[in-house]
C-alpha cells in the first residue's frame, strides 16, 4: 500500500511536461494556504475618515461638561502628522502648559496621559497638522463627554463623529508604521486629489496602493496594505512558474514557491503598506518573460518582459538594475545565436525603452498634483526627475537600522519596523528578518552557480547569476544609507539558485528526502519567528531567547 502511494507521489512530483490542470490545482492550494496566513491580522478595516486640518499657530479648544480628571487622551493624525503644544485650564482664560506632542506619523493613534483635572484642553499647533478623532478618558477608563470643540470660535464636529473607530489598544492593526507614514499618506492623497507628499519615488506604486481606497472610498490599514499583500501572493505564483521553466519538474516548482511562502522577510515586507512588493513582483515577471523568450523566441514574451520592466521602473528607480540584467541576458542571447541585427535592436529599443517611457510619463500625467512640481507636461516631469536625483544622490542621513550591502545575504542587521512595549513585560514587534535557513544556504547556492557556468555552460545558472549581481552589486557604489530591504529583489533569484543546488545534489546522490527534510527546518524557523514578523504580542523573555545575534532587534 505504502509503495503504491509512494509511486503515485513520485509520479506527481516528477511530472515534467507543460503546465496543466494539476499544476493549477497545486498552486491554487499553496496560494490559498498562504492567503489565509497573510490576510490574518493584516490590518483593521476600521479607521477615522473625516478630518480637520490646522495651520501653524492655530488653536483648538476642547470643552468638557465639567472639570474632570483626565487620565488619557487618544488622538488620531490624518494624512499630515500632528504636532502641537497641549495646555489645560479650568476657566478657558488661564491655560497651563502641559507638554509638546509629536505624533507618531500619518494615520496613527497617539496616547497622551496628562493625569490631571481640567475642563478645557487647548491644542496649539506647531506645524501644519490633520486630526481625525479625539477621545478623553477618566479614572474609570470611561470616555469623558465632550461638550464642544471649537476652532477659530467655530464649532467643529469631525473630531467626535467616528467614536466607534477608537481602538481599545493602539497597535499596528490600527496605526501606520515605518514608511507607511509616507506611502500610505501619498496613496490617500492620490485618492483625494490633493498635493501628494512623497515625491522621491515614481508614482505607480502609490497609485496601485490607492486602488482599494478608490474602490471603497474608505481609508484603513487593511486597504493601504491590501495591494502589497496581493503582490506578495502573486510572487509565490511566479516562483512556481520559474520552477517549471528552469527545472522542468513539478517538485522543484513546489519547492521554489514554498521557499517564498516561508521566507520571513517576504512575509513582513509584503504585508506592509509600502511599494516594494510591486517592485519585486514586476521585476520577477520581467525576468521570467526574458527567460521564456530566450527559450522559444516568441516575441510576446519579450514584449511582456519590457512591459513589466517599465512597470518596475515606474515604482522605483531601482527597477533600472533589473534592466541592466535583462540587457545582458538579451545581448548574450543575440550574440550566441548570431541574431544581433536591426530587427532585434528595434525590438529591444521598442520594448525596453519606448514602452517603459510611455508608462513612466503616463503615471505622472495621470496624477500630476504633488508638493514639488505640477507634472502636467514633459518639462515639469523632467524637472521632477532632477529633484529626485538630487535628493537621492545628496541624501545625508543616519539610521540605527541601516546596513551595508555585504551584510544582507546573511540577514545580519534586519530592519526593526515597529515596536509597542507593554508594562507586563510583553511586546508587539515587527522586524524584517530573513529566514536564515533559506538565506544562508542561498549564499552558497549563489556561489555554486559559478562552477556550473564555467564547467557546464549552464544557461540558467548564467541568467540567475546575472540577475543576482545586477540587482545587488550596484549598491557597492552607493554612498547614502541603505537597508536590508534593498536586497529584497535579489531574494527570489537567490531562492531559484538554491532550488538548482538541491536539484543537483538530490539527483547526483539520489537523496530522495533531502528537500522535505530541509523544508522542515525552513518551516520551523518561520514558526519560531512568527511573532517577530506579525506583530503578535509576545513576552520579552521569549524574544530574548530567539535573538541569535546582537544585531537582531525585536
Amino acid at each position: 500500500m505504502f509503495k503504491k502511494i509512494d509511486k503515485k507521489i513520485t509520479k506527481y512530483l516528477n511530472y515534467d511536461k507543460k503546465f496543466n490542470k494539476v499544476d493549477l490545482i497545486t498552486i491554487a492550494v499553496i496560494v490559498l494556504l498562504y492567503s489565509l496566513l497573510s490576510f490574518y491580522r493584516l490590518g483593521s478595516n476600521i479607521s477615522p475618515n473625516t478630518f480637520d486640518r490646522f495651520k501653524i499657530s492655530d488653536q483648538l479648544i476642547i470643552e468638557l461638561v465639567e472639570p474632570t480628571d483626565i487620565i488619557q487622551i487618544k488622538v488620531f493624525s490624518g494624512e499630515q502628522n500632528s504636532k502641537y503644544s497641549l495646555y489645560l485650564s479650568d476657566d478657558n482664560i488661564d491655560f497651563d502648559y502641559y507638554t509638546d506632542v509629536q505624533g507618531r506619523g500619518a494615520f496613527s493613534w497617539d496616547i497622551i496621559k496628562p493625569k490631571t483635572k481640567a475642563k478645557y484642553i487647548m491644542l496649539e499647533f506647531l506645524d501644519n497638522s490633520t486630526l481625525g478623532e479625539i477621545a478623553l478618558y477618566d479614572n474609570a477608563k470611561e470616555k469623558i463627554k465632550i461638550k464642544n470643540i471649537t476652532h477659530e470660535n467655530k464649532k467643529i464636529n469631525n473630531l467626535t463623529d467616528e467614536q466607534d473607530t477608537i481602538p481599545n489598544k493602539v497597535s499596528y492593526m490600527n496605526s501606520s508604521y515605518f514608511d507607511e507614514v509616507y506611502f500610505a499618506r501619498t496613496a490617500y492623497e492620490y485618492k483625494e486629489d490633493i498635493p501628494t507628499y512623497e515625491w522621491t519615488h515614481p508614482p505607480l506604486g502609490k497609485i496601485i496602493q490607492a486602488i482599494p481606497m478608490f474602490i471603497t472610498n474608505h481609508l484603513s490599514p487593511f486597504n493601504y496594505r491590501l495591494m502589497g499583500n496581493i503582490s506578495g501572493i502573486m510572487m509565490i505564483i511566479i516562483m512556481y512558474l520559474f520552477g517549471k521553466e528552469l527545472f522542468k519538474k513539478r517538485k522543484y516548482s513546489i519547492f521554489a514557491s514554498l521557499l517564498m511562502f516561508f521566507d520571513t522577510f517576504h512575509f513582513v515586507q509584503t504585508r506592509m503598506g509600502t511599494v516594494d512588493s510591486h517592485l519585486v513582483l514586476f521585476m520577477m515577471i520581467s525576468v521570467l518573460g526574458m527567460i521564456k523568450y530566450c527559450n522559444n523566441k516568441k516575441v510576446l514574451y519579450l514584449l511582456l518582459s519590457g512591459l513589466f520592466f517599465g512597470l518596475a521602473v515606474s515604482v522605483k528607480w531601482t527597477g533600472l538594475y533589473c534592466g541592466l540584467g535583462l540587457a545582458i541576458i538579451y545581448f548574450t542571447y543575440m550574440i550566441k545565436h548570431k541574431e544581433f541585427n536591426l530587427k532585434h535592436i528595434l525590438f529591444g529599443s521598442g520594448f525596453f525603452v519606448v514602452i517603459p517611457l510611455i508608462i513612466y510619463i503616463s503615471c505622472y500625467l495621470l496624477f500630476p498634483n504633488n508638493n514639488l512640481n505640477y507634472t502636467d507636461n514633459l518639462g515639469s516631469i523632467i524637472k521632477q526627475q532632477e529633484a529626485m536625483y538630487n535628493y537621492h544622490s545628496k541624501l545625508e542621513a543616519e539610521h540605527s537600522f541601516s546596513s551595508s550591502w555585504y551584510t544582507w545575504p546573511i540577514s545580519y542587521k534586519p530592519v526593526w519596523y515597529h515596536l509597542v512595549d507593554y508594562q507586563d513585560y510583553t511586546r508587539e514587534t515587527i522586524t524584517g528578518i530573513g529566514n536564515i535557513v533559506i538565506w544562508w544556504f542561498g549564499l552558497f547556492a549563489m556561489l555554486y552557480l559559478i562552477p556550473k557556468i564555467i564547467k557546464n555552460k549552464d544557461k540558467y545558472s548564467y541568467q540567475l547569476l546575472v540577475m543576482i549581481l545586477s540587482l545587488w552589486l550596484p549598491y557597492v557604489f552607493i554612498g547614502r544609507i541603505m537597508f536590508m530591504y534593498h536586497y529584497f529583489p535579489v531574494v527570489p533569484f537567490m531562492m531559484l539558485a538554491l532550488v538548482g543546488l538541491f536539484k543537483d545534489v538530490e539527483e547526483k546522490l539520489k537523496l530522495k528526502y533531502l528537500i522535505p527534510i530541509y523544508m522542515v527546518f525552513v518551516v520551523l524557523f518561520f514558526i519560531i519567528y512568527y511573532p517577530v514578523i506579525t506583530g503578535n504580542v509576545v513576552s520579552t523573555n521569549y524574544l530574548d531567547k530567539i535573538q541569535l545575534f546582537k544585531s537582531w532587534y525585536f
